[in-house]
This record gives C-alpha cells, structure tokens and sequence, in this order.
C-alpha cells in the first residue's frame, strides 16, 4: 500500500490550533492545572477551560466548563482546592476570584469588584487571598452619565477614559468583605506578582504613580503591613523596579530591576532582605535580560529563565555565590510562541517549581505544536497531548543562522525551508521580521512561518541588533539606531543564506508587524531587491508616535530627548520611515488596527498618504478593532490571509 504524503498547512489549519496558559503544579507535584482554548470558529472567540493534567499518565479533565475568560490558576498551599481568574458568561462581567475543589465540583466566586480583579495570591496559610483591583466608576443617572471629559496626560491617543488606580485588597473565604490595603493615585503595577511573606504579616507589591501605562515604568516596590496598611519602599529607588518575591523561609526577597529603559539595559535579579536596602545582583554572569523567576523550597536558590540564542535558557541561580548553572531541557524552546496566539507567553515560572524539584512549562519545536512539559531529575518530557490534530500535517524544517555585523558580535536568526525542499533548487525568500525588538526569534513552533514555508518559500526570521538574545552589547546597541543598524544587520542575514546558493535573487520579500512592520518600512527606502513588502503596525513617524502611542517614554529613552526640545525633531525625523518615502520602489501593504495604542494608526495613515502622494505602489488595510494586533482568531487569520496572498501575488509575476 503506496504511503500517503501529509498535508501541509494552510491558514485554515489555525483553527486547530489549541492555545496553553498559566501552568501551575500541584505541592505534590503530581498534576498540574493550566488554562486551555480552542478556537470557536462561528464565534469568533477562544474558548476557555482549567483542565487539570495528571502529570505521570498524560491525563486531564475540565474544572471549569460554565465560566468565560479564565486565566492564572493557583494551587492552595496544601493542594486541595485551586483558585483562578473568571467571568460570568453574561457579556460584560468583570473578572473575579473563583475557587474550586482540585477533586472537582462547582466553582464558586470569592470577590465581587465592580472593576474587575487584575491579579491574586493565596494567604500561605490558605485561609484568605491578597488581590489587586481596579477602582469602579461610581453609578450615574440623569445628564450626569454624559460628564465623561477627563483630563489627558500619557495616555495613548485611543484612550477614552482616565484609567482608575489598581489598589490591594485582602478576603478571606469565610464571606468576609474585603479589607483594602492601599489608597489615592498610586497604582499596582500590571502584571506584576502580589508576594506574602510567609507568616502573612507582609505583602510586597510593585506600586507605579498611576496606571497609565506610559507611567509603569516609574515602578518601585513596597512592603505593605497588613494589620496597619502602611507602606514602605524596600530599595529607595523610584524607577524599573518590579517582580518582588520572598523566600520560602521569608529571610529574604528576590526582585527585578534595570538601570534604565529595558529595551536597552539588562533586566538583573537583586537579592535583598525585608529589612530594605537595594541588596546585591544576583546571577551576574547571565549576560541577558531575566523574564520570570521562582523560588526553591528551601530557599537556596533561585530558578529564572532569559532568551538565549535561539531559545529560551533556564537557569538555577544559587543564594550562596550567584553562580547560574544552565538547565538542559533539550530542543525544546520554554514558553509560547507570539505567533500562535495573538500574545506570546515567556516561560511563566511563578507556580512551576513543586517542592519536590519537578519543573513544568509550556514549550514546542520547530515541529512541535505548544504542550505542557516537565522537568525532573535532569530529563525533560512531554506531559499533554493538546495540539494532537495538528501532528496531520507535514511541518518545515528549521535552522539556526549565523551572520557577520558590524557590532563585533555575530548575530543569529531561524531560516525556514519548504517542507518539500531539495538541495541545488532556488526558493523565493521571504524576510519575516520579529517586533519589539525584545521579542527574538526562536526554534519553537512559529505557525504563521510555517504556512509561509508551506508556500514553497524559504523564511527568514533574523535577530537583528535590539534583539534581547546575544548579550547587552547587542541589545543595546539600538541606542539612537533605531533602523540603520538593525537593517544593516537583516541584510548581512540575507546576504548568509543567499550564500547557500538557494534563493532566487528576483523573488525576495520583506514583512513584519510592530517593530518589524517599522524595518520594513526602513528597508524599502534605503534597498531595492525586495519584490513585495507587508508593513503592519508600524512606527513611520517617530514625533507622531511619541504624541499618540501609550509608550512616548520609551520612545524618548531610545533617542536623545523629546523631538519638541532645541534641536531634537532632526533626529527624530532622520529615524522616521516617512520622510523616505521618495525613494521607496516596493509594492507594499500597510497594515493596522485603528484602535492601536502602542503604535498608532495615524502613523500608517500618514504614511500611506505620503507614499500616495509620491506615486508609489501601496494599499493601506485596515481593521476597526481596538489593540496593537486583533486578538479574535478570525481577524488574526484575515490579517495573515491578506500579508501571505500579497506577497505570493507579486511573487508570481
């Protein structure tokens, strides 16, 4: 019987694709709970359900099936019931605390704010839960429900209200209300973790001036008293501060902090005590930026996790000497593809690590669609089986490259091949460019590569410099070089895999979203061997985006100053894609959301009318959703359906 050969992937194929979250392991480190969502194709929506996985067989069941929007399980601290993040499924609940038996039963809410519940912990006795919350808009009626001016600071330009303080509250769930913690403008930091100290006296949180987002980065963390609700800073230091934990045996405190913006410096752990002070950095010699940590049970060592060549590296750092010693977890890259979910997930290690030393987290390969993986005595293996439906199909090949830049150190990126691809044949070349630039491209399961490669076409994903993964040298040398470098740095990437003698020279393309939307834009201007480009997202004016987007401090940091203080705007314009649009030859597709805050839409109209204008070859699409990429699966698929059918439209003429 002749074999059959198996499919490759098209975009439809997405709506298989089963997304993974928030993996927390049991105290006995025999099961794991983890939020699961499946497409919901008619709807538009992702379903979502705690399914919890018996660890050594594979197995799992749903805790959760009648609720919406779950996210951040928990375990108690002795095992016996879960708490996680949910919403009624009547449109517009807010998010609550809910608990439930880990054996099963119904899950009951433990709060009630009006505002939504942003984040939790558990009490380390297991009696009560500190949580952050929102400020509610206070009822009106009559004339009043239209007084809704307020006064406008950083916010992004699509804000349309002044967003409210994220204050701490603690509830037991004996019924009691809940006691509020802390007051006035100052605001919980978002997404940073609520840490009890273990006789349940102290609680360490990240505190920012407000909760505009542009202002998180004026972060610095507190100790609250629980029993007289005061406050007091633990380092002194009133900027890029966060992440604060104490130590099981609660003699110490582990924290984050960077010297300054961290798309340019390095994000180091610091090791303190609660008696304050900024203490001393610990695991020094990981010459990269720390994502998530977690503590040992006994308290004498720190497990973390940073990008590393084409990966991300696990490392168990000790208390004793900050030495970090690498944990082997093989091929498979810890946390979730950007590309598969509409978000990317860094290794989330805050309740991974069981007593017992077992390991879990989300990964995936090359090949390998995203599962829930475990890590015990120095071997790794897959524990769910998820994302089974999408092992149909007949996957691209991916490699690690290397190449020459003119920073001293050589960079690295994933070339892609065909997944029917024969040596001594010439590909058509797509160039598929990360954003961020903190988001590095990886050999973990990139989904929206692979139906590119599906194509016949070669992609290459290059870290160009401003990429997190070869060291602070590389990182920060897009400091005042937004462009220049980095495109410099993707065309010697190009010039490496055309040396392989397999891409055809006339059939090369250029892409990306965010910050690889602004490289493509740049790289249209200044070369012309690109057969078509696909820009979304994009930064094309530097001064316009530092008026309207939620990150203008971010912006000010990579450049010399705000562009409206003496001479600065010259700067700020040599580095905006815009003014080039003269000379762009490229038939290209901009792409945006209107609603987008983080690199708004009025960039990408103005640079459509600016190429217009100059009679240029190019289509502005868009879509009247709000956020910097549509996080529904239809308009994610639609967005990819339009990029891809571009190019291989101007790939066939």
């Amino acid at each position: 019987m002749a074999q059959t050969t198996p499919p490759v992937a098209s975009g439809d194929a997405f709506r298989l694709l089963t997304g993974l979250s928030s993996p927390a392991i049991s105290p006995d480190g025999k099961s794991a709970a983890l939020v699961v969502r499946r497409v919901l194709w008619d709807d538009d929506r992702r379903s979502g359900a705690l399914e919890l996985v018996d660890l050594a067989t594979g197995t799992s069941r749903s805790l959760t099936q009648p609720l919406a929007d779950v996210n951040d399980p928990a375990f108690s601290p002795d095992g016996t019931r879960i708490a996680f993040l949910a919403s009624q499924k009547s449109e517009g609940d807010a998010t609550q605390i809910f608990v439930v038996a880990a054996s099963g039963g119904t899950a009951m809410p433990v709060t009630h704010e009006r505002g939504g519940v942003d984040a939790f912990a558990w009490r380390p006795d297991g009696v009560a839960l500190a949580y952050s919350a929102a400020d509610a808009d206070a009822p009106k009626t009559g004339a009043e429900r239209f007084r809704d001016s307020f006064l406008f600071t950083t916010e992004p330009i699509v804000a349309r209200a002044a967003p409210h303080p994220v204050h701490l509250y603690a509830v037991t769930l004996d019924g009691a209300e809940p006691v509020q913690l802390t007051f006035g403008p100052q605001s919980l930091g978002d997404g940073e973790p609520i840490s009890w100290s273990p006789d349940g006296r102290t609680i360490a949180i990240t505190l920012c001036p407000n909760e505009i987002g542009n202002d998180q980065s004026y972060s610095h963390v507190v100790l609250v008293d629980v029993a007289t609700k005061q406050l007091r800073t633990l380092t002194g230091r009133t900027m890029w501060e966060g992440g604060a934990v104490f130590s099981p045996d609660g003699r110490y405190i582990v924290y984050a902090y960077s010297p300054g913006d961290p798309q340019v410096n390095l994000t180091r752990l610091y090791l303190t005590t609660p008696h304050g002070g900024a203490g001393v950095p610990i695991g020094a010699a990981i010459d990269r930026p720390i994502g998530d940590f977690v503590w040992s049970a006994d308290s004498q060592s720190v497990l973390a996790t940073a990008p590393d060549g084409t990966t991300n590296a696990l490392y168990r750092i000790s208390l004793r000497n900050g030495a970090a010693a690498r944990l082997d977890v093989g091929s498979i890259v810890p946390g979730v593809p950007l590309t598969t979910t509409g978000g990317a997930e860094t290794p989330s290690l805050a309740h991974a690590l069981a007593p017992d030393g077992t390991l879990i987290f989300l990964g995936s390969a090359t090949q390998q669609p995203p599962e829930l993986f475990a890590y015990s005595d120095g071997s790794t293996r897959k524990v769910s089986d998820f994302n089974a439906a999408l092992t149909a199909f007949h996957w691209a090949s991916a490699q690690r490259i290397a190449f020459p830049t003119a920073t001293g150190i050589t960079g690295d990126g994933v070339l892609y091949l065909p997944p029917e691809f024969t040596a001594g044949r010439s590909y058509p070349l797509v160039v598929y460019i990360h954003g961020g630039p903190g988001d590095p491209s990886m050999l973990e399961f990139d989904f929206w590569a692979q139906v590119m490669a599906a194509r016949g076409w070669l992609v290459l994903r290059p870290n160009y410099r401003g990429s997190p993964n070869l060291g602070l040298k590389y990182q920060r040398a897009i400091l005042y070089d937004p462009e220049e470098g980095p495109g410099n740095d993707i065309v010697s990437a190009i010039a490496a895999v055309r040396a392989r003698g397999m891409v055809d020279g006339g059939r090369i393309a250029v892409c990306g979203w965010s910050y690889g939307g602004i490289m493509t834009a740049w790289l249209i201007s200044k070369y012309h061997f690109w057969r078509a480009a696909v820009s979304g997202a994009s930064v094309n004016d530097w001064i316009t985006d530092y008026g309207t987007a939620d990150d203008s401090l971010a912006d000010r940091d990579l450049l010399h100053g705000s562009p409206f203080v003496g001479n600065e705007a010259a700067e700020w314009r040599r580095v905006s894609p815009i003014w080039y649009a003269a000379d762009v030859t490229t038939p290209v597709l901009i792409l945006s959301d209107v609603g987008d805050n983080r690199d708004p839409f009025a960039t990408s109209s103005m640079y459509w009318r600016a190429l217009r204008d100059n009679h240029k070859d190019a289509t502005l699409r868009v879509w009247p959703v709000n956020g910097h990429f549509p996080d529904d699966p239809v308009r994610t698929v639609d967005v990819y359906r339009y990029w891809i059918d571009f190019i291989a439209q101007h790939f066939a003429q």
